[in-house]
């Protein structure tokens, strides 16, 4: 067992070996792409610190929120805010909260992080599956013995509770407000941290940070080889995702002149969405201050009852553009949520030039006084989601 000071020294050691790697292949290549993998690595060693040392302790666990708009990995889902806390099976643990101000929410446990290898997810308990006082506020006991009223059992296998909170209306809707305690300790404090207990959170912090690095570009890099360019799959579950979320995807490769155009019919689903991420860490783009994504309320129907999504580098002036913040390169991305059916979206790459011919006749412009209004909506939106 190393003392802190050794394992400080290898986390050091593993963070530069780290950051000399991003600038080599399989990393992309570019001034761009390596400075967001330098910023890329440091989002992760917040994360990774935070989880592993400062929210270890599934003895007093609080709910971390990441996958945020500065902490982003492994996809998130633009339309998500996410929360965990630890936990473990020989401890009951009581959540309280209120998530009515959203769009609802899904509480779930988990083995762990896909990119540790750990795919298991044991339960899953949605908004509406609990009982609540009329204004939203509910209690539920997490343990491995049945509870009476609001209860998700506790896996001996799982680590981690999480919260997903879904925002649909981005000018409406605003976060809840979610604690947790373990049952017998309220009013307790934690202890001071030991020095065997810090020397095991600083190595556990280093394995997720480098498996983190690694996963999601081989996981990335992967998936474009096998889809290619240009082409959506079909929307299918994704071993360590949530059991009523489908997800599809694709690739696009663009020159400045060209749009992808995706055309699709809109899923029953209870919300949806279509957005991007860059191609060598699978962090979502700036979904703050651009259009790089839009879900089932932000996207324009078209009278014949499909959906048109232009992806293109400069604003074409139609209701749903998506933009590519100018790379020539991205995955794309759909989800649907709870969804009775899975329509399978085409894409087709077409001439910037060409555009208005491809569109339905009557597609309505969006001016450029509309499209800042329309990001300002969205900049509120994080700001009250992320900044409060």
């Amino acid at each position: 067992m190393g003392t802190p000071g050794q394992e400080w020294t290898d986390f050091a050691a593993r963070l530069a070996t780290m950051g000399a790697a991003l600038a080599l292949p399989p990393f992309p290549a570019g001034a761009r792409a390596t400075s967001e993998g330098y910023r890329y690595l440091g989002r992760l060693m917040m994360v990774g610190w935070q989880w592993a040392v400062e929210f270890g302790d599934p003895d007093f666990p609080a709910f971390y929120r990441h996958d945020d708009d500065v902490t982003k990995w492994g996809g998130p889902n633009v339309d998500n805010t996410y929360l965990r806390a630890r936990v473990r099976a020989a401890n009951s643990y009581r959540i309280v909260g209120n998530g009515a101000t959203t769009h609802g929410f899904l509480l779930s446990t988990h083995e762990g992080d896909m990119q540790l290898e750990q795919y298991g997810v044991y339960a899953e308990k949605w908004h509406d599956e609990l009982t609540t006082d009329p204004d939203g506020t509910f209690e539920l006991i997490l343990s491995a013995e049945p509870h009476g009223g609001n209860w998700m059992p506790l896996d001996p296998r799982a680590t981690n509770l999480t919260i997903r909170q879904y925002f649909d209306d981005w000018g409406q809707e605003t976060p809840g407000e979610f604690r947790i305690e373990r049952v017998g300790a309220e009013g307790e404090a934690p202890p001071p941290i030991t020095a065997q207990v810090l020397a095991e959170r600083l190595r556990d912090a280093g394995d997720w940070i480098e498996a983190s690095l690694h996963y999601w570009n081989r996981y990335v890099a992967r998936a474009h080889a096998e889809t290619g360019d240009n082409v959506l799959l079909p929307p299918r579950s994704a071993p360590g995702g949530a059991e009523d979320i489908a997800y599809g995807s694709g690739f696009f490769d663009l020159a400045e002149d060209e749009a992808f155009l995706i055309e699709g019919e809109a899923p029953d689903a209870w919300t949806w969405n279509i957005m991007l991420y860059n191609l060598g860490w699978m962090e979502s783009l700036d979904f703050a201050n651009r259009p790089t994504s839009r879900n089932g309320t932000q996207i324009h129907i078209d009278p014949d009852g499909r959906y048109r999504v232009v992806i293109a580098h400069q604003d074409p002036g139609v209701p749903n553009w998506i933009d590519t913040t100018g790379l020539g390169q991205a995955m794309i991305a759909y989800r649907y949520v709870r969804t009775a059916n899975r329509p399978v979206p085409e894409g087709r790459v077409v001439e910037v030039a060409d555009l208005a011919a491809a569109l339905p006749p009557g597609t309505p412009q969006i001016t450029p006084e509309m499209r800042r209004q329309e990001i300002s909506v969205r900049q509120r939106h994080v700001a009250r989601r992320f900044r409060r």
